[in-house]
């Protein structure tokens, strides 16, 4: 979303004094009672709600002072001033300039060229400039404005807020965005300091304050400045013009923070208000269906975000010339993810030809334009044709002082993988190790923010690109640390928090004092959800409520981090992952293991196969849209077996499986790979999606034969760490007779169809008892907790089902008692429209809600749960999945049980069969109980489901293939 068109509202700081003075020495001249009453008029009228209205009440202003015995240089040039604010808003800059114009001639007429006017003045005309492509010279003038005000006040004055603000919005139209997002904050803060709250410029200078601090990567600032616009719109100004930007701008600080399914909330309602008060052709309007594409994208929705910019572009009125750019960037990187490398590049060239056209050649959307071009160009197969365009993206951002040190840094990492490309390998691996090391405590900073919750890594593409760029250049070791980085996510911090907690001593004053800590950053991440939901909504009071409580626990954290530096020196550097070194993860493989790497990106996929004695690497020609493409054939043929007969499965789809298994093992690595057991896979992207026990390892036999098919898994076990720690650590065998709890077969009425997103079953925030109890019921989920039940006959053992299977009930349980938890009912994916954004798991609902039980399991409350269980099982639906195509993997459900303590979790793909489910959990934990590894146990359950003909369909992979081990 663009912030230029609010900017002329910063621009009324000194609007009371002024205009008291000026009528002070108007009635003095004799018509002070007319005056007086047409400049009250005129200072009460909003210039961007009532442009039209504001502009006549100021001319009348004029007029009045026009026929004065003593004309008033100040008064005439504030009355220019607001008439320029008028035209501003009503899309005519160039009008503007003009009254602007005047405005300076009155002043230097009458000497007062060092005046807090002319500083306003000077102000507002560079803004005028700007508007109409002329950003250089905005930038000039709001420098020297700020010069005239700082010699009058000092730099620290509040009254220099509209200064810097205005300063900070101009470097933001030259590209420069992190000294804009220096000035901006000061300005924003200045004002929220020294303005009233029923004042309606406040609330917009919020969201333009919001809007470019979350261009210049600071999302968490961005979302608390966007967050108080909304709350001052919801309590001061409903109806107003501005309202849609205001809630626009939360949605685009919420994108850029990682939280697109809380975006797309906010955001679509903000589409709808900026195309009722400002048309559907509107630039607002138009940004605002660009921060829902981009939602889109991150969501794994490439085809809808495409098609949202493409409607976009070239098609909105007055936007500035770098936000016509964006468009052309966007459209070309939705097309490349959606796998269309043609039109990405046709796109991405005819976007660049129009940037240098319209840009300074320092502008930092212009460098983002040659990158996108060199990206298409290389994966279109011309390097020679992509390594200039990478070095002009350098060369635009290393050309002056100001520009993005992260934006530098990720160019650089590109250009010396396509140095590389070239043949330049020294001095090309020599940039990217330069680079890398430089970046990687700005990703650290970036992914460590405590409060907030953002689930995106934005690093990934630029450390897979370095991953890649070690293997073309032969350095291995680096290329393992650079796998690690590119796959640090929320996954990787949960077990750094269990091993923080471990290393503080379990059971330790200092391990409750981190797991305080831990929930309370866990509960500051859930108040800021709820907060924006609310403010979405309009509902003031409770989100007054919920500041006060984020307001006590920040305190609280902060309390509880004073209290670990001293009981734990360095906790915050124990706090998260760090990458292992190669040498380290070797030494812990066991003769026969291995770990498989694989990094999809936007180009092609980077391999590293890992033994006790050797490394192979490797990249693929196939590239993440690829890769997802074979995924998605893959789900699509399981889903097909799910919705049909049982009893006469259709094909399921082995040229696909195959195909897939040859991009993640090419040639180089089938000759060792023949000697693996056991296989530890860190799989990225779309590849979480999929067990690689199903990958057909030859070539298929033309019969389409499935139980003669040659899977993975019948040459090793398969295993998914959730971090490379937890590669080769020793494990501690299940019980012979383990202690059983099994919870799930919830008490439903079945009327509802079964594919249901969380949101459906919440209605205002709440959620919706009736929507929970129409779910379908699961009466094979209770034969199944039967038979594990059976299988661990100890007498603590327990069974929670139907009406016994309550929320309150598994939180009263000491589930500490147990090895072995089966959870048996429907898993919840987060909804995107409605409601809780967290996973859940269903349990019977109550009559009525209650805070202790609402029916739902949420990921939130799991991780409150204290476990110390061998195996945790989930055979309900959809439990590994993550949020979105692109999503880490093994996110949501999995996330919140690993923090609360499982050693393992046998986690579901996609809906077990009941019969299926019973078996194979049973069997794993049994083989386990009798001295198999865990993957061993699993992969014999699964070999003996394929081979045993009296159960139905039990070659098809819906069958026998839905679960994985994820073990930390």
């Amino acid at each position: 979303m663009r912030f230029r068109a609010i900017r002329r509202a910063m621009l009324l700081a000194t609007a009371p004094v002024l205009a008291a003075a000026s009528w002070q020495a108007m009635a003095a001249t004799g018509p002070g009672e007319a005056m007086a009453s047409a400049i009250a008029k005129a200072e009460a009228s909003d210039p961007s709600g009532q442009p039209a209205e504001t502009e006549a009440a100021w001319r009348k202003v004029l007029a009045l002072e026009e026929s004065a015995a003593t004309p008033e240089a100040l008064l005439r040039a504030r009355a220019y001033n607001r008439i320029a604010d008028t035209f501003y808003y009503r899309g005519r800059p160039d009008l503007g300039q003009a009254e602007m114009e005047h405005a300076v001639a009155v002043l230097e007429e009458a000497g007062l060229g060092a005046t807090d006017m002319m500083s306003e003045t000077l102000t507002n005309l560079g803004v005028m400039l700007s508007a109409q492509g002329h950003a250089e010279r905005d930038v000039a003038m709001q420098r020297r404005s700020l010069a005239i005000r700082k010699k009058l006040y000092g730099a620290d004055d509040n009254r220099l807020a509209p200064n810097y603000f205005n300063l900070g919005n101009a470097l933001y139209e030259r590209g420069l965005l992190e000294e804009a997002a220096d000035n901006i904050e000061r300005g924003a803060r200045m004002r929220l300091a020294s303005t009233a709250p029923d004042d309606p410029e406040l609330f917009i200078t919020l969201a333009s304050a919001a809007g470019i601090v979350s261009a210049a990567g600071r999302p968490e600032e961005a979302i608390r400045f966007a967050q108080q616009g909304v709350d001052l719109v919801n309590r001061y100004h409903p109806g107003h013009p501005y309202t849609g930007f205001v809630r626009g701008v939360l949605g685009k600080a919420l994108v850029n923070g990682g939280r697109a399914s809380e975006a797309i909330e906010v955001i679509r309602p903000a589409i709808d208000e900026l195309a009722a008060t400002m048309g559907k052709s509107n630039r607002l309007t138009a940004e605002a269906r660009s921060v829902l594409a981009k939602a889109q994208a991150i969501l794994g929705r490439f085809e809808e975000a495409k098609a949202l910019t493409l409607a976009s572009m070239g098609k909105h009125d007055g936007s500035a010339p770098p936000e016509q750019v964006r468009d052309y960037l966007n459209a070309a990187n939705y097309a490349a993810e959606a796998g269309q490398d043609a039109e990405s590049l046709k796109i991405a060239r005819e976007g660049l030809a129009i940037a240098r056209e319209v840009l300074p050649p320092g502008h930092q959307v212009l460098s983002q334009m040659a990158m996108a071009t060199a990206m298409a160009t290389e994966r279109h197969g011309d390097d020679a044709g992509a390594l200039p365009l990478y070095r002009e993206a350098l060369q635009i951002l290393t050309g002056h002082d100001g520009a993005d040190q992260t934006l530098i840094l990720r160019t650089e990492i590109f250009l010396g993988g396509s140095e590389i490309r070239a043949g330049d390998r020294d001095e090309g691996y020599a940039r990217v190790a330069r680079a890398a090391d430089a970046l990687v405590p700005r990703m650290y900073e970036a992914a460590e923010a405590p409060d907030l919750g953002a689930s995106v890594n934005s690093y990934y593409d630029t450390f897979a690109r370095a991953a890649e760029a070690a293997v073309d250049a032969g350095h291995p070791a680096d290329a393992f640390r650079y796998f690690q980085l590119a796959s640090y996510n929320s996954v990787a911090q949960a077990s750094g928090q269990v091993a923080l907690r471990k290393a503080a001593g379990q059971g330790s004053d200092a391990a409750e004092l981190v797991r305080d800590l831990q929930d309370r950053q866990r509960h500051m991440r859930a108040l800021n959800v709820q907060l924006t939901q609310l403010l979405a909504k309009g509902k003031t009071e409770a989100a007054e409520a919920v500041r006060r409580d984020m307001d006590e626990t920040s305190a609280a954290i902060e309390q509880g981090r004073a209290q670990l530096a001293a009981a734990v020196p360095g906790f915050e550097r124990l706090n998260t992952s760090r990458p292992l070194p190669l040498e380290d993860v070797q030494a812990r493989l066991a003769r026969g293991d291995a770990v498989l790497l694989a990094l999809p990106s936007r180009l092609r996929t980077t391999l590293m196969l890992v033994t006790p004695d050797g490394v192979q690497a490797a990249t693929s020609t196939s590239a993440r849209s690829d890769i997802r493409s074979r995924v998605a054939a893959i789900r699509a043929s399981i889903d097909d077996a799910l919705l049909s007969n049982q009893k006469d499965l259709p094909p399921f789809d082995l040229a696909a499986s195959y195909a897939l298994y040859r991009d993640l093992f090419p040639e180089v690595f089938r000759a060792k790979a023949k000697r693996v057991k056991h296989l530890y896979v860190d799989a990225a992207d779309a590849l979480a999606q999929v067990p690689f026990s199903l990958l057909v390892t030859r070539e298929p036999d033309a019969d389409g034969s499935m139980r003669k098919a040659h899977w993975l898994i019948r040459d090793m076990s398969v295993e998914v760490p959730v971090s490379l720690g937890a590669v080769g650590s020793p494990e501690e065998a299940v019980d012979r007779y383990p202690a059983f709890a099994g919870i799930g077969a919830p008490s439903l009425s079945g009327n509802a169809a079964p594919a249901l997103e969380l949101a459906v079953l919440f209605r205002n925030g709440e959620v919706d008892l009736a929507a929970v109890r129409d779910l379908p019921a699961l009466p094979g989920t209770l034969e199944e907790l039967r038979r594990m039940y059976a299988a661990f006959p100890d007498a603590r053992s327990r069974l929670l089902t139907g009406d016994a299977a309550r929320e309150g009930a598994v939180k009263r349980m000491d589930l500490t008692r147990y090895s072995v938890l089966a959870f048996a009912t429907h898993g919840l994916i987060a909804g995107e429209l409605h409601g809780l954004k967290e996973p859940a798991l269903v349990l019977t609902p109550p009559e009525q809600a209650e805070d202790n039980d609402d029916g739902l399991l949420t990921a939130g409350e799991i991780a409150d749960l204290g476990i110390s269980a061998n195996f945790v099982v989930l055979s309900a639906c959809n439990t590994a999945a993550g949020t979105t195509q692109a999503a880490p993997a093994y996110t949501g459900l999995a996330h919140a049980f690993l923090y609360a303590g499982a050693k393992s979790l046998l986690l579901s793909h996609w809906q077990v069969r009941d019969d299926a489910a019973a078996r194979l959990s049973v069997a794993t934990v049994r083989g386990n109980a009798r001295g198999k590894s865990r993957a061993e146990a699993l992969r014999s359950a699964i070999l003996d489901l394929i081979h045993d003909e009296d159960v139905p369909g039990s070659a098809h992979p819906a069958i026998w293939a839905p679960f994985i081990l994820v073990s930390r």
